[in-house]
């Protein structure tokens, strides 16, 4: 009998780092010692990382964002998202890049390369390359363009982490002149201005933030724990930023009473925020492919960040690293 949910696990130092290939190649778990980083659908899968309900009775996502089967952890889809045209991403849900079967192309105890079927919406095939390097993580999303016209989308990182301990989301090197206000559906969020940047409460309300300057995005854990995410684009990549100009999104959400008609009735049942990470909207002609390498970085309490390295397209570390 198949495993219904099979799993991978890359591992190195503190961190440990389990994906799900065919739940559209999700990072489903990023462990720091005995701290777990990432939120997860509890409805869904429990803490063993196993299915709650039988994965053919979850949520098969045949209407809109309340039909959806938010495994949760962080995978790669295109943006911009929208559903008035075939230049805008429909989903989640989607059958394909968010919900479908990922091959695995290559692993070893520390680096897994999935790729993802051909999306006909799109035209896309996307590779997630993960490596762990010098206790860090990096992330390698290369976009081919497998369809028969050229298309312009941007490689979009959404990470769900878990604010039920009610840290802080801190945009480091963003400042109010730099937030995009993308919609609140409930209750009220605000930022304050930092020392460094822009901080983000959590656990008032839903709603999405978006910002056109930064260096990372974060999330401090009251532990002191913090995760933090960044984009290093291929040399010469040209094209505006998706949803005006944005090239950090912030999805913040606390469990509400009933479904958000503006949101396709989905209705959040649970404290998280979406870290998100976006590029930039390059041109792809029929047979073109793209690279964006996205930098996690895990500082844990009262250490150091764990520094990651750039990986060669072996999945080898490279010697010099390139900034935005």
């Amino acid at each position: 009998m198949s495993d219904p949910l099979p799993l991978v696990t890359i591992e190195r130092g503190p961190l440990r780092a389990v994906f799900a290939p065919t739940r559209g190649g999700r990072l489903i778990s990023l462990r720091a010692g005995d701290e777990e980083l990432l939120w997860r659908n509890p409805a869904l899968v429990d803490e063993h990382l196993r299915p709650v309900l039988p994965v053919e009775q979850w949520p098969r996502g045949e209407g809109g964002m309340g039909t959806w089967a938010n495994v949760g952890g962080s995978k790669t889809w295109p943006a911009p998202q929208g559903w008035s045209g075939p230049d805008e991403w429909a989903g989640p849900p989607d059958p394909v890049l968010d919900a479908g079967a990922w091959d695995v192309v290559d692993s070893t105890a520390a680096f897994i390369r999935m790729r993802s079927a051909h999306d006909p919406r799109t035209g896309l095939v996307i590779e997630r390359a993960f490596a762990l390097v010098g206790n860090g993580l990096e992330e390698r999303i290369t976009m081919t363009n497998k369809g028969d016209r050229t298309t312009h989308w941007s490689p979009w990182e959404v990470c769900q982490v878990r604010t039920d301990d009610g840290g802080t989301v801190v945009l480091d090197g963003a400042t109010a002149a730099d937030e995009v206000d993308l919609g609140t559906w409930e209750g009220t969020v605000s930022s304050t201005s930092t020392a460094t940047g822009t901080a983000l409460s959590v656990g008032t309300g839903v709603a999405k933030r978006g910002y056109r300057n930064g260096r990372t995005v974060a999330y401090h854990r009251k532990s002191g724990t913090v995760i933090a995410l960044s984009a290093i684009e291929e040399s010469g990549a040209k094209g505006p930023f998706p949803d005006g100009g944005a090239m950090f999104e912030v999805w913040l959400q606390r469990p509400v009473a009933s479904s958000l008609v503006d949101l396709e009735g989905l209705r959040p049942d649970a404290h998280l925020v979406e870290l998100e990470v976006l590029g930039r909207r390059v041109a792809l002609a029929p047979g073109d492919q793209r690279t964006t390498t996205i930098r996690w970085s895990v500082i844990l309490a009262d250490q150091t960040p764990l520094a990651p390295g750039l990986m060669r397209p072996s999945g080898q570390p490279e010697d010099e690293s390139r900034e935005r």
